[in-house]
C-alpha cells in the first residue's frame, strides 16, 4: 500500500450501525493506519417484532431506538456505514462467461434474475469478481438485498441526519472482523456461525471470500420459547435460566438428567448442529474427498447465543472442527478505547458492527489476501 493510501485512512473518524431483530447497535471509532480504535459502543433494545427477518415492520420504533443510540453515544459524525441482514438477502458465487467488468456492470441485473427469489428490479444488487483459473468463465460473488428491506433502513438513517456511505450484508461484516483479527493465518476454508435471536446464519469462507451462506430457523429465541412453554417461565425467567446453563454438562455422562432445562434444550441444540453439519457437508461435497481446499478447518461463533456457557466446547465435540468464539479485541486490528468492560467481555455480540466499521480500511487493502485458484469453485446453490 502506498504512503498516499495510508494517509487517506489515518485518524479518520468512522460510524457504523447494525439494526438487528432485537436492538440497534452502534460503533464510534477512529481508523488509524490499519486498525480501528473503538471509542464507544452503544445499544438500544427494540420492541418485539419491530424488525423481523431483516425487514423493518415498525419504522417509528426503530427510529426512536436509532435516535436514542446516537444520543447515548454522543455521535457528531454524519457519515455512516451500514449492514443489513435476513433470509431474503442473497450472497452466492456464480459462474458466468468471462466478460469485462464494464460489461458485467451492465448485464448484472439480467444475470441475477435466475438466482433471486423475486424480480431483479426489486433488489439492490452488487457483485465482486473472484479469482479463478478458468480463461473461459469467471466467478462472480452476487450480492443482493430486497429494496423492501434496504430502503426503509436508508430512509430512517437519513431522517436521523446521517449520510449513508455503504450498505453491506451482515455476514461480510463479520467475515471482515475475523480476517482483521487473524489475517493470513486463516485456513483456506473456514466457517462462521452467527447464533442470533431469530435465526442462526452459517457462512462458509473459501479463499478469503464468502462461498456459501444459509439461514437456519433455530436460534436463541427458540431456546427461550422452549423453556417458557415447558416450565411456564416468564420472558425474564427464561433468559435467566438460559444464561445459567452450561453445555459442557452435556458432554459429561449423567449430568443432563440432573438439569431438566438443559435436558429440554439438548435435542434442539443437537438439531441445530445437524443443520450446520449439513451445510458444511454440502460445501465439502463440491471438492474431491481428499482435497485440502474442501476441508473446513476452523469454526468461529459470534452473536448473542455464542456467549452461552460451554457452547464452543459442545460444538467442537459434535462437529469435530476446532471451534472458538470471535473475540474482536484479541489482536491489534481492533483496539478498545473508551469501551465499557461489559462490552469487552461480550465482544462476539459486536462482531458485525465492528466489521462494518472496518470497511473503509478494506477498500484500501484487504485484511487477508486470496491465493490463486487451482480447483473448481463451490457450486452455486446452498443445501
Amino acid at each position: 500500500m502506498s504512503r498516499k493510501a495510508r494517509s487517506m485512512v489515518k485518524s479518520a473518524p468512522v460510524l457504523a450501525i447494525d439494526v438487528g431483530a432485537s436492538s440497534v447497535k452502534l460503533c464510534v471509532g477512529a481508523l488509524q493506519g490499519r486498525s480501528l480504535r473503538v471509542e464507544r459502543l452503544a445499544e438500544t433494545p427494540l420492541p418485539p417484532d419491530a424488525v423481523r427477518e431483516g425487514a423493518i415492520l415498525d419504522p417509528d420504533a426503530v427510529y426512536r431506538a436509532l435516535r436514542a443510540t446516537l444520543q447515548s453515544a454522543g455521535v457528531k459524525h454524519k457519515q455512516v456505514w451500514l449492514s443489513v441482514g435476513g433470509p431474503q438477502t442473497t450472497a452466492r458465487p456464480v459462474r458466468l462467461p468471462r466478460m469485462t467488468p464494464e460489461t458485467l456492470q451492465k448485464s448484472i441485473q439480467f444475470e441475477a434474475t435466475r438466482y433471486l427469489p423475486s424480480a431483479a428490479e426489486e433488489h439492490l444488487i452488487g457483485f465482486q469478481i473472484l479469482p479463478t483459473a478458468s480463461e473461459e468463465q469467471m466467478e462472480v460473488l452476487l450480492v443482493a438485498a430486497p429494496r423492501s428491506t434496504a430502503e426503509p433502513l436508508l430512509e430512517l438513517v437519513e431522517k436521523a441526519g446521517l449520510e449513508p456511505q455503504m450498505l453491506e450484508l451482515q455476514p461480510f461484516a463479520a467475515l471482515r472482523t475475523v480476517q482483521a483479527i487473524h489475517g493470513d493465518s486463516l485456513p483456506y476454508a473456514y466457517a462462521l456461525v452467527d447464533l442470533g435471536g431469530e435465526h442462526t446464519q452459517i457462512t462458509v469462507a473459501r479463499n478469503t471470500t464468502l462461498a456459501l451462506t444459509r439461514f437456519i430457523p433455530i436460534a436463541s429465541n427458540t431456546f427461550s420459547a422452549a423453556l417458557k412453554g415447558y416450565f411456564t417461565y416468564t420472558d425474564e425467567e427464561a433468559e435467566q435460566v438460559k444464561r445459567g446453563l452450561n453445555l459442557e454438562e452435556l458432554l459429561q455422562t449423567g449430568q443432563p438428567q440432573e438439569n431438566p432445562p438443559l435436558r429440554l434444550l439438548q435435542p434442539i441444540i443437537d438439531e441445530l448442529i445437524r443443520e450446520i453439519r449439513r451445510s458444511l457437508n454440502y460445501y465439502q461435497s463440491q471438492y474431491p474427498s481428499q482435497s485440502a481446499q474442501g476441508r473446513i478447518e476452523r469454526l468461529f461463533l459470534y452473536g448473542g447465543g455464542s456467549h452461552m456457557h460451554g457452547v464452543t466446547a459442545y460444538f467442537e465435540q459434535k462437529l469435530g472442527i476446532p471451534t472458538q468464539r470471535v473475540n474482536p479485541f484479541e489482536g491489534e486490528a481492533i483496539v478498545p478505547g473508551g469501551v465499557a468492560i461489559e462490552h469487552l467481555d461480550s465482544g462476539a455480540r459486536w462482531a458485525t458492527v465492528l466489521g462494518t466499521a472496518l470497511a473503509p480500511l478494506e477498500l484500501v487493502q484487504p485484511f487477508a489476501e486470496p491465493v490463486d485458484e487451482t480447483e473448481p469453485a463451490v457450486a452455486t446453490a446452498a443445501a
